[in-house]
């Protein structure tokens, strides 16, 4: 079985997919194809990574035999282009987040699931073994008290990425929705969120700035502090978890290319230890899980339904900024 994949955006982050599925390509014999429409830019990219052809209009790519439609687009087209996708019978990757209101996400996964198709958000936070391993060690910790998840940098992004109808609100709901899954992976399901957001310097129309506060069931408290408009900002451990016995937090000494997380330190009772934890590239892995969910008919790594709920906390947080942090609503 030949599986043909069309990844649908091969600037920006496509390329990261594009890199991915070309370490993949001989272990799953893929045919790649890309997706431009600019021509030149769709050539240029046919030739850069060695694919088995390009498209300039979508309706091409629908029209095709291609088995899977990875979607690396603006999130105003993420539901129209999974949707169309889906119900000529393909199966779908789509880049995070699912969509920008919970109306949009849920209609393409009432779609995929109607028409029996495959459709996963590529959410790579997901896959990093070191937010599972700390799942796993927090129960050495007793109970838990507070989780701290922070991602501050710089990143003024142009085009799309400006516009709040189009993002569907800021930073947040962008590169934050990443560390809202891996709060919400260690913290579990919560019952308030309360927030501010802020702009400061990074250009978009939404906010770059936001502090969330999550009252886990558990009883614990999670902090997310999310910013694109604090440079030099990135030094910090990423997550933290502490416990009546000690804590658990990300080492960001030890972290490599395609992994966003280092290595875990605990301490327990006042003893510390280093944890190792499995290199790995999770764009691969991601997009490896699926191919596998797509050859074998099986379960998918990451339900879309992770997706929606990684969504719905974004937007819970939203609710509390006011005008700055509300999103795109629909008419």
């Amino acid at each position: 079985m030949v599986l043909k994949i069309a990844v649908v955006g091969c600037r920006g982050f496509g390329k990261a997919h594009l890199n991915a599925l070309l370490k993949l390509r001989d272990r799953y014999g893929l045919e790649i194809y890309v997706f431009s429409r600019t021509e030149d830019y769709a050539r240029d990219c046919y030739r850069e990574y060695d694919a088995s052809g390009y498209f300039t209009k979508y309706g091409d790519v629908l029209r095709s035999d291609v088995d899977i439609v990875d979607l690396v687009v603006s999130h105003d087209a993420h539901m129209p282009m999974s949707i169309a996708a889906l119900e000529v019978g393909k199966h779908v990757m789509l880049e995070k987040p699912i969509a920008r209101t919970i109306e949009e996400a849920v209609s393409i996964i009432n779609v995929a699931r109607s028409g029996g198709r495959k459709f996963m958000v590529l959410e790579n936070h997901y896959f990093d073994p070191s937010v599972w391993k700390a799942k796993e060690l927090m129960g050495k910790l007793g109970k838990i008290s507070m989780i701290i998840v922070r991602k501050l940098q710089f990143n003024s992004p142009g085009g799309w990425r400006r516009i709040r109808r189009l993002m569907g609100g800021g930073a947040l709901i962008d590169g934050g929705i990443h560390y809202i899954d891996t709060l919400l992976n260690l913290g579990g399901d919560y019952t308030e969120v309360k927030s501010m957001c802020m702009r400061g310097f990074a250009g978009l129309e939404g906010e770059d700035i936001s502090a969330s506060m999550f009252r886990f069931k558990s009883g614990a408290l999670g902090i997310l502090l999310y910013s694109w408009s604090a440079p030099g900002g990135d030094n910090a451990p990423i997550f933290e978890v502490y416990g009546e016995r000690g804590f658990i937090m990300e080492d960001p000494g030890s972290r490599v290319p395609g992994k966003p997380y280092g290595d875990l330190l605990i301490n327990i009772d006042g003893m510390q230890e280093k944890i190792i934890v499995e290199k790995v590239n999770v764009i691969e892995r991601e997009i490896e899980s699926f191919i596998q969910a797509v050859i074998n008919n099986t379960d998918l790594p990451m339900p879309p339904e992770i997706a929606l709920r990684d969504l719905r906390a974004v937007l819970d947080a939203y609710r509390n900024c006011g005008e700055l942090g509300v999103g795109f609503q629909p008419v």
